[in-house]
């Protein structure tokens, strides 16, 4: 059975699509199987692992009907293979979220007629909570990952996304900064008010990043030695835990619904 994972944040510029690449091609690298779906309108994840050209078709391009997924999907020079949103419009958009609201389980079902290996963890870019279709990739997720900011508007914007989450969110900081005073009080205050649900550990803000992503690469591939490549390795490890059937006491998702 396919594992999907939603990446969800309730502040713009929370860093979704970065640490969905990232977080992919770390596992992609460690040979654990894993797709990325872009639900997010942006379009930009398939820059982000590597590919050289825009997708122009897309699963929130018009005219793509759910059941045809399997032509848009590409491989990267990640070895991700992504399902990418595509150019899209208001209409397309609004046409996705309604299917999803409509068929509960659809999103799963169209993933499992792709024919990956059951043991594929799909990771899911999503738009900026309460957006339609980012909920409903919640309700379909079996792990829920939201992206904190370690910023003020990441901060104010906590609760909120935790409340569209229905208090499922397993919270990750981001854009961690050691070397500010403000950026560490920012992140205790997210800890402090997210609890257990806050994942131990944190993604810092990182050169390396925008470096990597210029060259079309990502962290596992030229980000050798930086504090943010050994932070997604760290969330992947974290991630594989959270989302092994045999460890039940950990797995955080649609079992105890």
């Amino acid at each position: 059975m396919l594992t999907l994972i939603a990446i969800v944040s309730g502040a713009g510029g929370a860093g979704r699509s970065t640490v969905t690449a990232h977080l992919a091609a770390q596992l992609a690298h460690t040979s654990h199987p894993v797709a990325v779906l872009e639900l997010d309108a942006q379009n930009s994840i398939g820059a982000l692992l590597g590919l050289r050209q825009t997708c122009e078709i897309g699963v929130l391009s018009p005219g793509v009907a759910p059941d045809a997924w399997r032509r848009v999907l590409c491989e990267t020079p990640s070895g991700v293979p992504l399902l990418p949103a595509g150019r899209a419009d208001a209409a397309s958009v609004a046409a996705i979220g309604q299917w999803l609201r409509q068929d509960v389980g659809g999103l799963r079902r169209q993933l499992d007629a792709l024919g990956m290996p059951e043991d594929t963890r799909v990771i899911i870019d999503t738009q900026r909570l309460p957006d339609v279709v980012a909920q409903a990739a919640v309700a379909a997720a079996d792990l829920v990952i939201g992206v904190v900011p370690a910023t003020t508007t990441g901060y104010v914007t906590q609760p909120n996304m935790m409340a569209a989450c229905a208090g499922r969110a397993q919270m990750v900081p981001n854009l961690a900064a050691a070397s500010s005073p403000l950026n560490n009080d920012l992140l205790h205050l997210i800890q402090t008010r997210g609890g257990d649900a806050v994942v131990p550990l944190r993604i810092h803000r990182d050169e390396a990043i925008g470096t990597v992503a210029a060259s079309g690469q990502t962290l596992v591939q030229a980000g050798h030695g930086s504090q943010a490549a050994l932070d997604f390795v760290h969330l992947a490890a974290w991630l594989l835990r959270a989302t092994t059937v045999d460890d039940a006491a950990t797995r955080t998702g649609r079992a105890g619904e």
